[in-house]
């Protein structure tokens, strides 16, 4: 991703939410996060409304800004968008999560199954606990009531 392209899509996103109605926000991050991909993350006043309920509206904004994007430039590079630092602080706690659900399986040799959540979130847990040799995870359930249920194998 060289300079322009990036400025663009600096300038592409930057259009977008003062187009859905934001006065007061700044751009904070555009960093390659590999060669071919960006973070793009936007600081805002009050973002709970752009965050929404678990952060499902970042990823409704960021499928958009995706189609925005591509429109504009036509192709795609690869990005992660964020309000607020949101997902990443998000990341965090459910490592976290998923960490006590495996200790909780190793102990009392039962499946632990989570809260029902999106499948960025499961993804998370899945990655996080896919270097355990002792714990299995597995999505069950439907729509919004998937959810990872995590067993330890002896």
């Amino acid at each position: 991703m060289n300079e322009g392209q990036t400025a663009k899509i600096k300038e592409i996103v930057s259009i977008f939410f003062t187009q859905v109605g934001l006065s007061n926000f700044e751009i904070i991050v555009i960093e390659a996060s590999n060669p071919e991909g960006l973070n793009i993350s936007l600081s805002i006043q009050d973002a709970s409304a752009y965050i929404g309920e678990k952060g499902r509206n970042i990823g409704t904004f960021e499928t958009i800004l995706r189609l925005v994007i591509k429109k504009q430039l036509g192709e795609l590079p690869q990005f992660h968008f964020d309000i607020n630092n949101y997902r990443s602080l998000r990341e965090d706690s459910l490592r976290e999560l998923a960490k006590k659900a495996a200790h909780k399986a190793r102990i009392y040799k039962k499946p632990v199954p989570l809260e029902a959540m999106a499948a960025y979130d499961r993804k998370i847990i899945h990655t996080e606990l896919a270097v355990c040799p002792d714990i299995k995870t597995e999505s069950t359930g439907e729509g919004e009531e998937r959810r990872v249920v995590v067993k330890y194998i002896s």
